[in-house]
């Protein structure tokens, strides 16, 4: 069955650190160095149909992303994705039924990911 990926949004956290040992000028000496980049929490909607068409796809994203406010918004979707779970499935559903009615939804799920720009 076709699963589909869908961005809600995300939000910044606190910087990533890492430690990468560089050459001193000291040759064979290698010394500590404190590396920082920004990190992000993404959140996206997991979605798997019986069946899609092009127009579908963009009611899948419609609803996904008007469910977020259901669900208490990006920051609860992102804080507590299993909590925020029931309030976006069936906010979605009931959205994704009336643009679609004669695809079916096999299962909807929530789930974060970060990320470290270096």
């Amino acid at each position: 069955m076709p699963r589909h990926s869908i961005e809600l949004g995300w939000m910044n956290l606190p910087p990533c650190t890492k430690v990468d040992w560089v050459n001193s000028s000291i040759p064979g000496v290698k010394v500590p160095v404190l590396r920082t980049a920004a990190q992000e929490l993404h959140a996206y909607a997991e979605i798997e149909t019986d069946k899609i068409r092009d127009d579908v796809l963009a009611a899948l994203k419609d609803c996904a992303l008007a469910a977020v406010g259901a669900a208490g918004g990006i920051g609860a979707v992102t804080a507590n994705p299993g909590a925020a779970l029931a309030a976006f499935k069936a906010a979605f559903l009931t959205c994704f039924s009336a643009k679609a009615a004669d695809i079916t939804v096999t299962s909807v799920n929530i789930h974060t990911d970060t990320r470290c720009n270096w």
